[in-house]
């Protein structure tokens, strides 16, 4: 079968095709034919060499949606001819987090792309638990976000931020593919949000994406211009998808509010004033991907149409080194799906 192999870290042309063995599901797997892949900035870092522990050779992809066309022993609870979205964590379902419905944090196991295989592949085996239920009515490309971006941005508004009806939600990198579908889930969960963007451009995308306000903040001091927007009290909840920009969004917050951290690009160490967050009891809480649970929460919200993946292009994965270019080069507004070999 055909597979986008990473063949060493460095640039997208060090992303290859080529041809690998096909997969036979095992006891309690399932074999899924891969319809539609995201392209995550995640596997950017990983392409580049910059991830921790991350390893060249490998198939990359998280985000992974198809059809099962064929079963291994001993699988009852999925029939040829499902659709599902592959869950973006092997997990062992028996240590203390799984028990506690937390297989995000599972460490026995893997992660696709970084560990295991990736879902720039044409059939990919996995656990059948890890193959979660998608309707017919979703398209491959929308079942393709359920996890990541969608789960991951509701588990970092309601799970972590603990976002209720009212509150108000600063969103940087907000045209990116976390930020674009957090604008939406706030508006569906009946807050409101503050998009920052460093593109005047892109002003008039976020509002048609949910954004209720737009901050241009070409140098990345925005903090002045939320106090003003929320009446010098602050938000209640910072989604911060960048990294160096933390620090502006800790300034932002309200007095018991909190940052909750998705992104690091760059990687660099930033300042944050421990006696700020000490005077206004704020909190910085990092967040990842999301429980099983809140991955089928985020079907049954596109399902529902209260959030609409926003796909900026859609390529056939042969050309995976120019969905990488063009995520580096900043040329995305919500994601790039590959699909069709």
């Amino acid at each position: 079968m055909k597979a986008v192999v990473l063949e060493a870290f460095g640039g997208p042309e060090n992303l290859k095709v080529r041809e690998v063995p096909a997969p036979e599901p095992r006891e309690g797997e399932i074999l899924v034919k891969v319809r539609a892949a995201g392209v995550c900035h995640h596997d950017v870092l990983h392409r580049a060499g910059k991830l921790p522990g991350a390893k060249a050779g490998v198939i990359l992809g998280h985000e992974t949606a198809g059809e099962v066309v064929k079963l291994g022993p001993n699988v009852s609870t999925h029939g040829v001819g499902d659709h599902v979205v592959v869950y973006q964590r092997r997990f062992c379902g028996v240590c203390r987090h799984c028990l506690r419905g937390r297989q995000d944090m599972c460490r026995a196991l893997g992660v696709p792309g970084v560990d295991t295989e990736g879902g720039y592949v044409e059939y990919v085996a996995v656990p059948a638990k890890m193959g979660i239920p998608v309707p017919a009515s979703v398209d491959w490309r929308a079942a393709a976000l359920a996890s990541c971006p969608i789960a991951t941005s509701l588990r970092a508004l309601r799970g972590v931020g603990g976002m209720n009806p009212g509150d108000t939600v600063l969103v940087t990198g907000a045209s990116g593919g976390l930020g674009v579908h957090q604008l939406q889930l706030v508006r569906a969960l009946g807050g409101r949000s503050i998009a920052v963007t460093s593109d005047a451009k892109k002003a008039d995308f976020l509002k048609s994406h949910g954004a209720h306000e737009v901050v241009v903040a070409k140098d990345g001091a925005f903090g002045k211009e939320v106090w003003r927007l929320t009446e010098k009290r602050g938000v209640d909840i910072a989604l911060e998808n960048v990294g160096p920009l933390l620090p502006e969004s800790v300034r932002a917050l309200a007095a018991g509010g909190i940052a909750v951290v998705l992104g690091n690009i760059g990687g660099d160490a930033v300042p944050i004033s421990p006696g700020m967050l000490i005077g206004r009891r704020l909190r910085v809480q990092g967040s990842g991907q999301a429980p099983v649970d809140e991955v089928r929460q985020a079907v049954a919200m596109i399902a529902a149409g209260l959030v609409k993946p926003v796909i900026s292009a859609a390529v056939g994965f042969a050309e995976a080194p120019r969905a990488h270019r063009m995520l580096e080069e900043r040329a995305v507004e919500g994601r790039v799906v590959l699909e069709g070999w």
